[in-house]
């Protein structure tokens, strides 16, 4: 049985809030999120939508994230991992 710290471990509550938070930031549906290959591509999320998405996502979660990690907040995965690495998840 998996455990919290579990690398390839997915916790579906979280991943659903990160994906709720990112639809509501690129006004889009949750499962087009959840289907999006790119957030740039798909929703026109620029550098500034990004940089939002990163603060947003260090209030809901109480992590800091680096600029240096907005590169890999294009997609849903990559966005919740990017938040379960600093969150310890």
């Amino acid at each position: 049985m998996p455990t919290a710290r579990d690398p390839g471990r997915i916790d579906t509550d979280r991943l659903h809030e990160v994906r709720d938070l990112i639809a509501e930031l690129v006004r889009a549906d949750p499962e087009q999120v959840a289907a999006a290959e790119s957030f740039t591509e798909e929703f026109g999320a620029d550098s500034l939508i990004l940089i939002e998405l990163l603060v947003r996502l260090e209030k809901r979660f109480g992590v800091e994230i680096p600029e240096d990690e907005l590169p890999r907040l294009i997609t849903l995965r990559s966005a919740y991992e990017v938040v379960a690495s600093r969150a310890g998840w």
